[in-house]
């Protein structure tokens, strides 16, 4: 559900910490995050609104390092009418360089498949985690309320009926592709449920028509970036799917949850 095309700016200089990075300014890289003890992770977003407002609530809400978590900043990188998969790869290899990085897309439709495959290789080779949602972002909101399941073919009409309908989601009623915003009401409704909704996510992982998927093999922990003999990552294996599970067969499906659990948000395991 997200647009592609031309580019735009946002935010100021007093906001970039936790703003938006834009695709058509360099990036004011931070990489003394070690030295002040705070985890700076790239996550460049197919789309320029749910997900970078999704992100910086994360930021906001569980960055500080509470609860024994050690404190994290997410740097969202996007553009004006979204990126194609392999674009949120070039991009988030631009700004992150060696430092950690992760893209987030979705099947959207059957039109791009090949785009997402290449994407999903060029994201191995350069160790760069991947949240694929099939068939969209809005799958990993709804099961911040409920369970779903049954295969979409690319399409998010009913995920998003559900979303506008599911029980403490009110907030979500008037949600569209014009109304895409995750702030105010939205983002007080996802509060609280961030387990939920990965557990949910993780149970998807078992029903897949593969059948050799479970959600108790995934794999939270980022790869060095840095460590060139390391091999490179077999995303299926990751994300608790078969090494043999065709990547665009995972309908429905999202690994956002794998993010929250590297940032020790939700737990590893179940």
């Amino acid at each position: 559900m997200s647009g592609r095309g031309g580019e735009q700016r946002r935010g100021s200089a007093r906001n970039r910490r936790r703003g938006t990075v834009d695709d058509d300014r360099s990036l004011e890289r931070r990489p003394g995050s070690k030295d002040r003890g705070v985890r700076v992770v790239y996550v460049a977003c197919e789309g320029e609104k749910s997900e970078v407002d999704y992100l910086n609530y994360l930021t906001k809400e569980f960055g500080d390092g509470e609860e024994g978590r050690p404190p994290f900043r997410i740097q969202p990188i996007s553009k004006k009418n979204g990126y194609l998969p392999t674009e949120t790869v070039a991009a988030v290899r631009r700004y992150a360089d060696t430092d950690e990085a992760w893209v987030l897309f979705d099947r959207d439709g059957t039109d791009r498949d090949e785009d997402i495959r290449q994407a999903l290789k060029e994201a191995a080779a350069s160790k760069i985690e991947v949240g694929f949602s099939h068939p969209s972002f809005e799958l990993w909101l709804l099961l911040h309320f409920q369970p779903f399941s049954g295969a979409q073919n690319g399409k998010s009409k009913i995920v998003v009926d559900k979303l506008r309908s599911a029980p403490g989601a009110a907030a979500y009623k008037d949600y569209d592709i014009r109304n895409k915003s995750l702030k105010g009401g939205r983002r007080d409704a996802l509060r609280g449920r961030e387990k939920t909704a990965a557990v949910n996510a993780k149970a998807l992982v078992g029903t897949c028509e593969h059948g050799d998927c479970k959600g108790g093999r995934a794999t939270a922990k980022p790869v060095s970036r840095d460590a060139l003999a390391q091999p490179s990552p077999r995303w299926s294996a990751r994300s608790g799917h078969s090494e043999h599970c065709p990547d665009l067969k995972r309908d429905p499906s999202t690994d956002v949850w794998r993010l929250l659990a590297a940032l020790e948000i939700v737990p590893h395991s179940r």
